[in-house]
């Protein structure tokens, strides 16, 4: 067992920044447990990682429109998730939100894009819209892994190798999963998240 500290934003808002989880490799892993794992990232090297596992092995995964289905079921309806949402500058400072998930685009100076919780938008009314990627427009670091023209919300479909898994961050757009990491090898699994 493994007493861990959550040092990104990509598993919220299931793990916060900061707080203590603790991940054992004697729960066996299934579909939407949040997992610990090993991965070899470009700037960092070998780093120990927490995200949802979304995909088992000989699953279908497939992001239609920013919506994560596996084997066919829409999974996000079950799911507490954030997305990027894109705001009014004359709105954004009625909102909470952390700016360090949040982004402007040259051409738009008159938006903002934040990544929220999908809860907090929908309880508070806000008035702004999901940012959902076309399908079609490459994302070069998906590219990269996979070898087609996706981006984070529209993916797939692909299956999940034998002997591999697929994970998500919570968190959507500010997560590197295997979006951009590909499969994870079961060999790599540290442990199953018990306690948060």
């Amino acid at each position: 067992m493994k007493l861990l500290k959550v040092t990104t934003p990509a598993s919220e808002p299931a793990l916060r920044q900061g707080r203590i989880y603790l991940s054992t490799p004697l729960k066996k892993p299934k579909r939407f447990d949040l997992i610990s794992y090993r991965a070899v990232l470009p700037n960092t090297g070998l780093t120990l990682m927490t995200h949802r596992l979304c995909g088992m092995p000989k699953d279908f995964i497939e992001i239609k429109a920013g919506q994560l289905h596996v084997n066919g079921d829409n999974a996000d309806s079950r799911l507490r998730l954030k997305h990027v949402y894109r705001i009014s500058t004359q709105d954004i400072a009625t909102l909470t939100y952390d700016k360090a998930q949040s982004y402007t685009v040259t051409p738009y100076p008159d938006h903002v894009y934040v990544s929220l919780e999908d809860r907090y938008v929908e309880m508070n009314q806000l008035a702004c819209q999901r940012h959902i990627l076309p399908p079609g427009l490459r994302d070069e670091a998906v590219f990269k892994v996979y070898k087609k023209n996706w981006n984070r919300d529209n993916f797939g479909p692909i299956r999940v190798p034998s002997g591999h898994y697929f994970v998500l961050g919570d968190n959507r757009g500010q997560s590197t999963d295997s979006l951009t990491l590909g499969f994870i090898q079961q060999n790599k699994f540290v442990g199953t998240v018990l306690w948060k």
